[in-house]
Protein backbone atom coordinates (compact mmCIF):
# COMPACT_ATOMS: atom_id res chain seq x y z
CA UNK A 1 0.00 0.00 0.00
CA UNK A 2 1.57 2.99 -1.06
CA UNK A 3 1.44 6.23 0.94
CA UNK A 4 1.95 9.59 0.10
CA UNK A 5 3.03 13.18 1.95
CA UNK A 6 1.22 15.14 -0.15
CA UNK A 7 1.30 18.14 1.28
CA UNK A 8 5.31 18.33 1.68
CA UNK A 9 5.31 17.41 -1.82
CA UNK A 10 3.01 20.43 -2.77
CA UNK A 11 5.50 22.72 -0.12
CA UNK A 12 8.04 21.82 -2.39
CA UNK A 13 6.91 23.00 -5.55
CA UNK A 14 8.30 26.43 -7.07
CA UNK A 15 6.42 26.23 -10.51
CA UNK A 16 2.85 27.91 -10.81
CA UNK A 17 0.24 26.14 -12.80
CA UNK A 18 2.68 23.45 -13.65
CA UNK A 19 1.00 20.32 -12.06
CA UNK A 20 3.01 17.24 -10.42
CA UNK A 21 1.73 13.58 -10.16
CA UNK A 22 1.44 12.22 -6.77
CA UNK A 23 0.16 8.80 -8.40
CA UNK A 24 -2.32 6.60 -10.63
CA UNK A 25 -5.64 5.43 -9.22
CA UNK A 26 -6.29 3.28 -11.71
CA UNK A 27 -6.13 3.02 -15.93
CA UNK A 28 -8.53 6.00 -16.50
CA UNK A 29 -7.68 8.56 -13.21
CA UNK A 30 -4.78 9.97 -11.32
CA UNK A 31 -4.31 12.69 -8.82
CA UNK A 32 -1.55 15.42 -8.89
CA UNK A 33 -0.85 18.71 -7.02
CA UNK A 34 -0.87 22.02 -8.25
CA UNK A 35 1.13 25.60 -7.00
CA UNK A 36 -1.48 28.35 -7.76
CA UNK A 37 -0.27 32.26 -7.67
CA UNK A 38 -2.29 34.70 -10.37
CA UNK A 39 -4.42 33.96 -12.71
CA UNK A 40 -4.58 31.08 -15.23
CA UNK A 41 -6.52 30.87 -18.64
CA UNK A 42 -10.38 29.92 -18.96
CA UNK A 43 -10.84 26.87 -19.95
CA UNK A 44 -12.68 23.64 -19.59
CA UNK A 45 -12.75 19.95 -19.77
CA UNK A 46 -15.00 17.15 -21.00
CA UNK A 47 -14.81 15.11 -17.59
CA UNK A 48 -15.05 16.42 -14.07
CA UNK A 49 -12.29 17.60 -12.26
CA UNK A 50 -12.05 17.72 -8.53
CA UNK A 51 -9.52 20.23 -6.71
CA UNK A 52 -8.81 19.88 -2.57
CA UNK A 53 -7.22 22.81 -1.51
CA UNK A 54 -4.35 21.97 0.69
CA UNK A 55 -3.07 25.54 1.48
CA UNK A 56 -4.35 29.02 1.24
CA UNK A 57 -7.80 29.78 -0.91
CA UNK A 58 -8.09 29.58 -4.62
CA UNK A 59 -11.57 31.42 -6.25
CA UNK A 60 -12.47 29.79 -9.02
CA UNK A 61 -14.77 31.14 -11.99
CA UNK A 62 -17.18 28.71 -13.12
CA UNK A 63 -20.03 29.69 -15.74
CA UNK A 64 -19.66 33.14 -14.57
CA UNK A 65 -19.88 33.40 -11.42
CA UNK A 66 -16.71 32.78 -8.92
CA UNK A 67 -16.65 30.43 -5.98
CA UNK A 68 -13.74 30.73 -2.66
CA UNK A 69 -12.63 27.71 -2.15
CA UNK A 70 -10.48 27.78 1.05
CA UNK A 71 -7.56 25.59 3.11
CA UNK A 72 -9.26 22.06 3.77
CA UNK A 73 -12.69 22.16 1.25
CA UNK A 74 -13.16 20.96 -2.37
CA UNK A 75 -14.81 21.81 -5.11
CA UNK A 76 -16.09 19.62 -8.22
CA UNK A 77 -15.65 21.49 -11.38
CA UNK A 78 -18.46 19.59 -13.45
CA UNK A 79 -17.76 18.40 -17.24
CA UNK A 80 -18.02 21.17 -19.70
CA UNK A 81 -18.16 24.12 -17.26
CA UNK A 82 -16.13 27.17 -18.29
CA UNK A 83 -13.46 27.81 -15.56
CA UNK A 84 -10.82 29.71 -14.69
CA UNK A 85 -8.76 29.72 -11.10
CA UNK A 86 -7.57 32.42 -9.43
CA UNK A 87 -4.88 33.34 -7.10
CA UNK A 88 -4.17 36.70 -5.14
CA UNK A 89 -1.46 34.72 -3.03
CA UNK A 90 -0.57 31.36 -2.99
CA UNK A 91 -2.43 27.96 -2.83
CA UNK A 92 -1.20 24.41 -2.95
CA UNK A 93 -4.36 21.98 -4.53
CA UNK A 94 -4.67 18.69 -5.10
CA UNK A 95 -6.70 17.78 -8.21
CA UNK A 96 -8.22 13.98 -9.16
CA UNK A 97 -9.65 13.96 -12.50
CA UNK A 98 -9.61 11.75 -16.15
CA UNK A 99 -6.26 11.31 -17.24
CA UNK A 100 -5.50 13.15 -20.30
CA UNK A 101 -7.99 16.07 -19.14
CA UNK A 102 -5.10 18.46 -18.35
CA UNK A 103 -4.06 19.42 -21.77
CA UNK A 104 -0.87 21.53 -21.91
CA UNK A 105 -1.80 25.11 -21.80
CA UNK A 106 0.32 28.54 -20.92
CA UNK A 107 -0.83 30.32 -17.80
CA UNK A 108 -1.09 34.35 -18.16
CA UNK A 109 0.20 35.05 -14.71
Amino acid sequence: MAKFDTLKMARGMNQVFRPVEVTDIDDQYHAFIVRYSGDYITHQHDTDEFVHILEGSLLVEIDGKTEEVRQGQSILIPAGSTHRPRCGNMALGLVVEKRGTQKQMDPEV
